[in-house]
């Protein structure tokens, strides 16, 4: 895809405003208590979903590797490269490529049992094969739902969110085992409370984002989709 230059233009926008909301925090992040959830998270999805996948990608990998520099955080952990990702399953997803975002999600799940903590702690992903059974099993529907009533073009883009939120948490926990040398007691004690974070994550950034895409498709721009 070539980028012209309203294209860098609004990448530089989601960009930016990724940093921005980046300010605003939310939770620590289990398992590393230097790093916290914010805005950003919810900005993430309302970049992808407006951008789609690859110039909302992009804007979330220029955005959140400056915003870890920006508010603080460093680079001990990179947090970009999970947040990119997640931001691509998403966005594959509610711009109907399905299969491309529930093979990146499956590779994801895949990754996992690569590492000998994935073997051990082989339950960790549990959530995460739930919710790439929920893609694949309403794949068929799941483009029409983003176009039908609001329940349910708010659970289709729910249920996108929380796919790519949980697929970043999973490429998140597989570069946290090196760095930090997690073990897999580690992994278990959050095997409850990691979906809390997740879910909740995921429906905020669906109730934000649908009000913005109602928004935006009144205005004389043609974002949504490119």
């Amino acid at each position: 895809m070539r980028l012209h230059g309203n294209d860098v233009a609004l990448v530089g926008v989601f960009a930016a405003l990724i940093i921005v909301m980046g300010f605003f925090k939310l939770t620590p992040l289990i398992g590393a208590t230097s790093y916290q959830f914010s805005l950003g998270s919810v900005a993430i999805h309302v970049a992808v979903i407006l951008l789609g996948p690859v110039m909302g990608g992009l804007a979330t990998l220029i955005g959140s590797s400056a915003g870890q520099v920006a508010t603080g955080q460093g680079f001990a952990f990179p947090m970009f490269i999970p947040a990119t990702i997640g931001a691509l399953v998403t966005g594959l997803l509610v711009h109907k490529r399905i299969r491309e975002g529930a093979a990146l999600l499956a590779a994801t799940i895949a990754a996992w049992y690569l590492l000998p903590v994935g073997r051990e702690a082989w339950m960790y992903p549990y959530l995460h094969f739930v919710a790439l059974g929920d893609i694949v099993a309403t794949s068929s529907r799941l483009p029409a739902w983003m176009e039908g009533s609001p329940h349910q073009k708010w659970s289709a883009i729910a249920l996108c969110c929380t796919a790519g939120l949980l697929c970043d948490h999973l490429v998140g926990s597989i570069i946290a085992y090196p760095i930090f040398g997690l073990t897999a007691s580690m992994y278990e004690a959050v095997l409850f409370i990691y979906p809390v974070e997740r879910i909740m994550l995921g429906i905020a950034s669906a109730t934000i984002v649908i009000p913005v895409m109602r928004t935006v498709s009144r205005l004389p721009l043609s974002i949504i989709g490119r």
